[in-house]
């Protein structure tokens, strides 16, 4: 239903990094390898696709009715990455639950602070959900060490997973939610339990069934998609590389095709804004361009300070494949988010 005389929200939410991307020649020199920071170059407003194969319902307690602050397309952050997000005016404190049932492959509950500064780009709390066949959902602005659940632990759509807060970049209480794919881009999507084409609006009561029943159930751990590097003229043609939460004691086997010719593939790591490698490997190319290695990442802790033992707290990064040149160095003028553990 509307509310009578919709107030305007002069501030919102936004993504991390939605609003400023930043390009290949932002970054470092090409001589050591690196890339820029998540998926590069995102147009204002994404091309509408067909809506997300996920049934879910809202993010938070049964029962509980809230405002939509902004909706698709709003015009305060919801551009770009973020283009197709909710914010859902939960008090700080308010229980947000699981849209459907998942995997945790993300959680950042560290932080306490918020506000409309730069620098609170990379203050928000969060939790990612992995539902399989590439799909997940972000709940964002978390209350700080609110998070009940754990990397790589499986939920119940309507579990509770956390409380909404004020973290990162935000002026009021709510929660950030959207339906994104491996690269972090928001998706369209529709919930069951709200009325006519499932939608919420800008200025909508919205009031949550989630019971945890009639949603989709999950399919298991998405793996990288094959054509996520082509732009840098990587295929993949075969993996069984998560797209999301990657493991040191496991190994992934990669295989793939290069559109150009580079006597390597650099598969590589770096903090969570892109830049320098941490730890990259690097794969042999044959004659006719095609490639294949068994990857490891278990020297990746020795080199990141401050690395998180605690599943309640990801390590964070940036997850590239390039080509490497002749001269040595490689780079990529996008990135893909990634937590390591």
């Amino acid at each position: 239903m509307k509310r009578s005389g919709r107030r305007r929200i002069t501030a919102l939410a936004v993504l991390l990094l939605a609003a400023g991307v930043v390009t290949a020649e932002d970054r470092a020199p090409r001589r050591e390898g690196g890339a820029a920071p998540r998926p590069g170059p995102v147009a204002f407003r994404p091309l509408a696709g067909k809506v997300a194969d996920i049934r879910i319902k809202l993010p938070f307690s049964e029962g509980t009715t809230c405002e939509v602050f902004q909706g698709h397309g709003g015009e305060f952050s919801h551009s770009r990455l973020n283009y197709y997000a909710w914010d859902f005016g939960l008090p700080h404190g308010s229980p947000v639950c699981a849209a459907a049932p998942g995997r945790v492959v993300r959680v950042k509950q560290d932080s306490d602070e918020g506000g409309l500064e730069p620098r609170h780009f990379n203050t928000g709390n969060v939790v990612i959900l992995d539902h399989g066949r590439g799909l997940f959902t972000q709940y964002l602005h978390l209350q700080q060490g609110s998070a009940c659940v754990i990397e790589g632990q499986l939920v119940s759509g309507g579990q509770m997973i956390a409380r909404s807060g004020n973290t990162g970049y935000s002026s009021v209480p709510h929660l950030h939610f959207q339906v994104q794919d491996a690269s972090g881009q928001s998706l369209p999507a529709t919930f069951l339990d709200v009325s006519g084409d499932g939608i919420p609006r800008q200025g909508d009561l919205v009031t949550s069934a989630n019971d945890g029943r009639g949603v989709s159930p999950y399919a298991g751990e998405s793996v990288m998609p094959l054509a996520m590097f082509a732009r840098n003229q990587v295929t993949i043609t075969r993996t069984d590389l998560p797209a999301h939460l990657l493991l040191t004691d496991r190994e992934y086997r990669v295989e793939g095709h290069l559109g150009r010719k580079a006597p390597r593939v650099a598969v590589f790591l770096m903090g969570p804004d892109g830049g320098k490698p941490i730890l990259t490997r690097f794969i042999p190319t044959r004659r006719d361009g095609t490639f294949s290695a068994t990857l490891r990442f278990d020297g990746l802790p020795t080199r990141v300070k401050g690395w998180s033992s605690d599943p309640a707290h990801s390590n964070l990064f940036a997850f590239a494949i390039a080509p490497v040149e002749n001269d040595g160095s490689y780079w990529s003028s996008f990135s893909v988010p990634v937590t390591v553990r």
